[in-house]
């Protein structure tokens, strides 16, 4: 046996609630879970390393089910306007600048944030994400669902109105189909690295490309990742090319994406009957709290999804909008804007929103039957939160775990230790072991300001809300 993490906590996050267990240990062999029990049952002579972790609370690694890390550069560039200006007014004249290198710089630090946080799986959403894979994911050795977006918008869209249809060209759909293609014959048999069809959305891309993703879908088996009903914009685009009445939801059974192969990011701006019939044939969802709360003003609808039957995960979506990639803040984002929303402190209690950070999370990708649980065969993906941690304290167990509201209400993560990916460790002792995170963040800073230099000009004549706030000095 390599490695035995003894004396945890654990929340095994196995049957229906977090499954805990007291002066636990977990035994780690190749990469995978071996032995998940009291440590009085263990012999500690099997395992070539042993790690106290009395003091320590051991979670399976946290899922962001929908990320675009690509953009982390632009943190704090694109917020406080309105929903109907955050794409083309705000964050579009500043991401224009961003080159392929900035965007590989700014992913590092997006993921090892999120992976400091306690993530060890991120779905990227980006264009050319075989890169981010090959740059990113795989050197760092966090675990990556690879969606590659099939985007056929051929126009610049900063100048056209909300109902002003841009071109789509089918070559630009064809192109990212083939990349798609590659990515999956070149990481089959990768155990990090799986990936999925990404049409951005059903107003960016044709209903023929729809229909041939639907296909290659259903003749391989494979998953199809969607932003869905995203709000007023998407719903006015829709309808000025399919024709009014028509919704986001109408072209996804239209063109028969709406089955069991779908992830469909947001939804907020879907109908309840909607969301209804989506889970209801199997469709599985990820809300990103902190992004649509910031961007839109709306609560994810992910309690609803779930009690409509759905599976559902949550994500930290892009930096500009959700302002970092910590999952456990997610979580608790979400569930405070859920008791908000229905005025009701008993929706989304805490066991519930870490489920959603775990074991929900990897059903929602996809992964359930390798990660999201510690149970033995699983993979050895998992995040160490210090008891003696500020916000864990006080830690008992009698007569219930704290543990469990500490760490969805209180903490965030930077209560997190360690982090391992396939039993390696990532982050020890509050340190990225792969990377010096400091000299990195100087150099994102550093490209950071050279990129929003070259953008002001554009960006001031987009006249989002955010340029009469710098003109005041409130920012």
């Amino acid at each position: 046996m390599d490695l035995a993490l003894t004396n945890a906590q654990v929340l095994t996050m196995t049957g229906d609630g977090v499954g805990p267990i007291e002066e636990a240990t977990i035994g780690i062999e190749n990469g995978d879970l071996v032995f998940v029990g009291p440590t009085a049952e263990f012999d500690a002579g099997q395992a070539d390393e042993v790690v106290d972790c009395s003091n320590r609370l051991v979670v399976p690694g946290l899922v962001n089910a929908h990320a675009h890390m690509g953009l982390t550069m632009l943190r704090g560039g694109a917020q406080d306007v309105p929903e109907i200006e955050w794409m083309n007014r705000a964050l579009a004249p500043l991401a224009r600048y961003l080159d392929a290198d900035d965007q590989i710089l700014g992913a590092r630090l997006g993921v090892i944030e999120a992976v400091c946080h306690g993530t060890t799986t991120v779905c990227e959403y980006a264009a050319n994400v075989e890169r981010l894979v090959e740059e990113v994911y795989d050197p760092l050795g966090v675990r990556v669902v690879a969606t590659e977006t099939i985007n056929e918008l051929a126009d610049e869209r900063d100048d056209l109105g909300p109902r002003d249809v841009p071109t789509l060209d089918r070559q630009l759909g064809a192109n990212a189909l083939e990349r798609t293609e590659r990515l999956f014959e070149r990481y089959a048999d990768h155990d990090r690295v799986s990936v999925t069809y990404g049409p951005q959305a059903v107003d960016m891309v044709s209903p023929e490309t729809l229909r041939e993703v639907t296909r290659r879908a259903e003749e391989n088996d494979r998953d199809v990742h969607v932003h869905v009903a995203q709000g007023e914009r998407e719903r006015l685009q829709v309808e000025a090319r399919y024709g009014s009445g028509t919704r986001s939801v109408d072209v996804l059974e239209e063109t028969g994406l709406a089955d069991d192969r779908l992830i469909a990011a947001h939804l907020h701006d879907a109908t309840t009957a909607e969301r209804k019939r989506l889970a209801e044939a199997g469709v599985r969802m990820v809300g990103c709290p902190s992004s649509i709360a910031a961007i839109d003003g709306i609560v994810p609808p992910v309690l609803e999804y779930v009690e409509a039957g759905g599976v559902a995960g949550v994500g930290t979506d892009q930096a500009p909008g959700s302002g970092r990639h910590d999952i456990l803040e997610e979580v608790r984002t979400l569930a405070m804007l859920t008791k908000c929303a229905r005025t009701d402190p008993r929706a989304l209690p805490a066991w519930q929103a870490l489920r959603l950070a775990t074991v929900d999370g990897a059903r929602a990708l996809g992964l359930d039957d390798c990660i999201g649980t510690i149970e033995v065969g699983k993979r050895a993906d998992l995040a160490i939160v210090d008891l003696d941690a500020t916000a864990m304290v006080p830690a008992v167990e009698t007569p219930f775990h704290t543990s469990v509201p500490n760490l969805v209400s209180s903490a965030t993560g930077s209560a997190v230790d360690a982090v391992l990916v396939d039993g390696e460790f990532l982050v020890r002792d509050g340190v990225f072991v792969h990377a010096d995170v400091e000299a990195l963040s100087r150099r994102v800073n550093e490209r950071a300001k050279a990129v929003f230099d070259a953008a002001t000009d554009d960006w001031q004549a987009a006249g989002s809300a955010l340029v009469d706030d710098a003109s005041y000095g409130r920012l």
